[in-house]
């Protein structure tokens, strides 16, 4: 009987030391595998019209679930746009449009960042133009 016992206690103790974020310093740290991003509209140098506004539509994925999205607008050295959405999710899809209205015809880029549960971070830089 207790060589049972020892067996199944030796065999908990392997179970569990294979699951090594059960025994990790409870830290987020990166691991390396940042989210899949793909800006699927604007496409690059695509002409965007200011009364029309900027539709924003890309999907990504991350085992550790995507728990921010930054989205900016920039123009030369000037951020002329930036919001956040908080998604806490594993895999989805972005679809909005953003007014441009107040922004000169000109060329822009198009930049979003996505951070996982792990601090893991993904970034897509997309150039457009608005007319």
């Amino acid at each position: 009987m207790k060589l049972k016992t020892t067996l199944a206690a030796f065999l908990a103790a392997l179970t569990l030391t294979s699951c090594e974020d059960i025994f990790e310093d409870g830290s987020m740290q990166p691991d390396g595998s940042k989210p899949s991003l793909t800006i699927i509209n604007p496409t690059a140098n695509q002409a965007v019209q200011q009364a029309k506004g900027l539709r924003i539509y890309l999907s990504a994925f991350d085992k550790d679930e995507v728990k921010n999205m930054e989205f900016t607008v920039r123009g030369s050295e000037t951020d002329l746009l930036s919001f956040n959405k908080v998604m806490n999710k594993t895999a989805f899809e972005f679809d909005t449009t953003v007014a441009v209205s107040d922004i000169r015809p000109g060329s822009y880029q198009l930049i979003v960042r996505a951070t996982d549960g792990r601090t893991n971070v993904a970034q897509q830089i997309v150039s457009f133009t608005v007319k």
